[in-house]
């Protein structure tokens, strides 16, 4: 049972209502306050009420001008009597995205009272004078046996014909039991589905029983726009709008009571901290709209295979929770996580592709890893990050040493602007050597954070981090710049010309002025562009290719060198492969790694290398790592390769000694011959 205002005493210090300034309306309000401007301002349907324009100037500038939470003291006008006088408080609220609006609680009320039938119910008065009293309000007298009386305009037209109170109920044993309790008490007031010629809908009812003529008066509030408003708003605060899966808040909440009951019966229950592996990527490669479709068929298959027992949740991005109450014990949890592991290696068909994206979970248990949920949820946070540290499509179980993983990765981001600020940054080359005669005829830059305290930072580690959040445009920049520099450094000492290649992330390809940043740069540094070579992966060229196969177009304008790299890993067309202005393709490491012992990887590598040939495209091998390994390539007439075998990524010192004992020998023979 909910307390409501009487309705012939409201409690108009209750009233309460919430102004949509961007729409100049009345956007939601309680019953209190409906009472109020029925009585007031003539009209119930508030939605439909006009907002004296002076005052919502007056809000609007107010809300414009403050941060949410102020407040703001000022009189609602009445539309009726000028001496009613309504004084409001009022507080910016958000109404969702960049909307904001005012909720309007009222302070006091000063009024000429007007006639209210204060004590109608105990005069002389008849049923239908009573009635016609409230003509503006559904009302409804019926006897003591719950026969109908009377009703007025109002409430025939919401709830037609009716001979019975019980008729009004959606189940009549509801009205004999407001009738019997009525017996000992004259008011009573509550929220309930009634009948209405519209369909069941939300009512707030009032029922007053007059002893002395043996009556019962109703008066109905239809509420069913509030409930449905306050359904949306419930929904909205608490449910991921996308995967409709609960969100945050619903996450404490669960937490919050699982903790109150495995105190109180000493339980355990754990918490399972996922993070999907490489999904920046995604987004940045086939953009949000795939993103998006991606997370729902993740959330829906993991939704279908952990137990009914848990529940899922969706935290924002790729991070999920979920939370297995009365857990049996920690082999119960590492169930659920190799389960949802085992299922997440299987593609997702999006947008006529077939996508493949692994997941990391973290586990931490109550109470064994925290005996409060902020702790269970950062430890299982911490556990999470140690299983993506060490290879992705996997589970790690809470360890106290864990913490510093997260204080490490909250490190590194903090100092990653001022990394670059202070170009703490290095590049290191790995040769490429070309088979037919073990020449060195390029390198690949790769990148180090030369970190002042932690020493060398891999690119695993830092390149992730400024992926989300943003500096990997400026840092791509640095790359592309000293790289340039170290080709026109190598010139003018006078090495051999050898190509330099740099990688290019998905979020930089697409920075729309790409092409005139290394135009730029080339200009500067005064190097020769075909010496300059531009890696992409696969996924990064299909998110757009039609914008793709312009752009590269472009950079072979310039006269710079394309190739792919990771060939073989990600979801390219031939068909599309084939206008691709690309001069290259590398074969990812994976394909290599086994050449010699799976025919199957043989088979891919063969295949692919006659494709390049019939293409006119170079062929590179990276993670070249044995002598046969090396013996499979030359007999696939593979021209170049890069791995261990041959030299590891070096410094910019110890690659100049490398040149020296390599390159410039070479050029000498050359000149003997």
């Amino acid at each position: 049972m909910i307390e409501s205002p009487n309705i012939l005493s409201p409690k108009i210090s209750q009233s309460s209502w919430v102004v949509d300034i961007e729409r100049a309306s009345i956007s939601w309000s309680n019953k209190e306050a409906k009472w109020l401007f029925s009585h007031f301002f003539e009209g119930e349907d508030l939605a439909k009420f006009i907002i004296d324009a002076a005052l919502l100037q007056r809000l609007k500038s107010f809300v414009q001008s403050q941060p949410l939470g102020a407040t703001l003291q000022f009189i609602w006008p009445c539309s009726t009597l000028s001496k009613e006088r309504v004084n409001c408080i009022g507080t910016v609220i958000s109404l969702g995205a960049s909307n904001r609006g005012v909720s309007v609680k009222v302070q006091s009320l000063t009024v000429n009272e007007r006639p209210v039938l204060a004590d109608s119910f105990t005069s002389e008065w008849s049923s239908l004078d009573i009635v016609r009293c409230f003509n503006s309000l559904p009302m409804a007298v019926f006897d003591g046996k719950g026969a109908l009386l009377d009703m007025n305009r109002s409430f025939s037209q919401r709830f037609g014909s009716v001979e019975q109170i019980e008729d009004l109920f959606v189940v009549s044993s509801a009205a004999h039991g407001i009738m019997a309790m009525l017996s000992s008490r004259e008011l009573h007031t509550q929220e309930i589905r009634l009948s209405t010629v519209k369909g069941v809908r939300w009512q707030q009812i009032e029922v007053c029983y007059q002893a002395a003529s043996d009556r019962v008066f109703l008066l109905a509030h239809d509420i069913q726009e509030e409930r449905d408003h306050e359904t949306v708003l419930y929904r909205l605060n608490n449910y991921d709008p996308l995967t409709q899966l609960p969100n945050r808040n619903l996450l404490y909440s669960q937490l919050e009571r699982a903790l109150v009951n495995a105190r109180k019966r000493n339980l355990k229950f754990g918490v399972l901290s996922l993070d999907l592996d490489g999904f920046k990527v995604v987004n940045d490669t086939f953009s949000h709209r795939v993103g998006d479709e991606l997370i729902q068929q993740v959330a829906e298959r993991i939704k279908s295979t952990i137990p009914q027992s848990a529940c899922l949740y969706r935290l924002g991005g790729d991070e999920f929770v979920i939370v297995q109450e009365h857990a049996s014990g920690m082999d119960e949890l590492v169930d659920i996580a190799q389960t949802v592991i085992k299922h997440s290696i299987k593609p997702y068909p999006v947008s006529k592709m077939e996508m493949m994206i692994t997941a990391s979970i973290g586990i931490a248990c109550y109470p064994q890893h925290g005996d409060n949920i902020d702790y269970l949820l950062k430890n299982a946070d911490a556990a999470m990050y140690r299983a993506k540290s060490i290879s992705h499509n996997s589970y790690f179980i809470y360890e106290e040493a864990m913490a510093d993983t997260i204080r490490a990765h909250l490190t590194l981001g903090g100092g990653l602007r001022k990394a670059i600020e202070e170009e703490q940054f290095e590049l290191f080359y790995q040769p490429k050597i070309r088979l037919s005669d073990k020449a060195t005829v390029g390198a690949e830059a790769l990148i180090r954070w030369m970190h002042p305290e932690l020493g060398m930072i891999s690119p695993d580690q830092f390149i992730p981090l400024a992926e989300e959040s943003g500096l990997i445009l400026p840092l791509g920049e640095w790359v592309i710049r000293r790289a340039c520099y170290q080709l026109k450094e190598w010139r003018e000492q006078g090495y051999p010309a050898i190509s330099l290649s740099v990688n290019l992330s998905g979020r930089q390809f697409m920075q729309s002025d790409l092409v005139e940043m290394v135009s730029q740069v080339l200009a500067e540094t005064g190097v020769d562009p075909r010496y300059l070579e531009l890696e992409l992966t696969e996924s990064m060229l299909m998110a757009d290719a039609q914008q793709t196969i312009e752009k590269l177009h472009a950079f072979r304008a310039l006269g710079l060198t394309l190739s792919i790299d990771d060939f073989g890993t990600g979801y390219s067309s031939l068909a599309y492969l084939k206008k691709f202005p690309i001069q290259t393709l590398k074969i990812d490491r994976s394909f290599v790694n086994d050449l010699g012992v799976d025919s199957d990887d043989e088979a891919i590598v063969k295949a692919t290398i006659a494709m390049a040939n019939s293409l006119n495209l170079k062929v590179i091998a990276e993670g070249v790592e044995n002598h046969s390994q090396i013996e499979v390539l030359n007999g696939y007439h593979c021209e170049e390769v890069q791995g261990y075998l041959f030299a590891r990524p070096m410094s910019h010192d110890d690659f100049s000694v490398y040149m020296n004992s390599h390159l410039m020998g070479a050029s000498m023979l050359s000149a003997v011959h």
